[in-house]
């Protein structure tokens, strides 16, 4: 199982807010869930961590993600 962390330095949305903004977990099957952090905060899941990036790294780029990984 993984952790990680996502950080922005921007937020396009205005929505997300900026600094930590996801904290998740990377199940051992791949399955991704999240926490969004803010103050309209919600969780997630997502069937594996390359459509969770997709969708909300990969289709922002100029919000300058830094996402963080590690084994727990």
């Amino acid at each position: 199982m993984k952790y990680f962390k996502v950080s922005r330095k921007h937020d396009e949305s205005g929505v997300s807010g900026i600094g930590h903004v996801i904290d998740g977990i990377i199940f051992d099957d791949g399955t991704t869930v999240i926490k969004w952090l803010g103050d309209m905060s919600s969780i997630a899941i997502y069937k594996s961590f390359e459509d969770f990036k997709v969708i909300h790294i990969d289709s922002h780029p100029i919000n300058e993600t830094i996402t963080e990984i590690r084994e727990i």
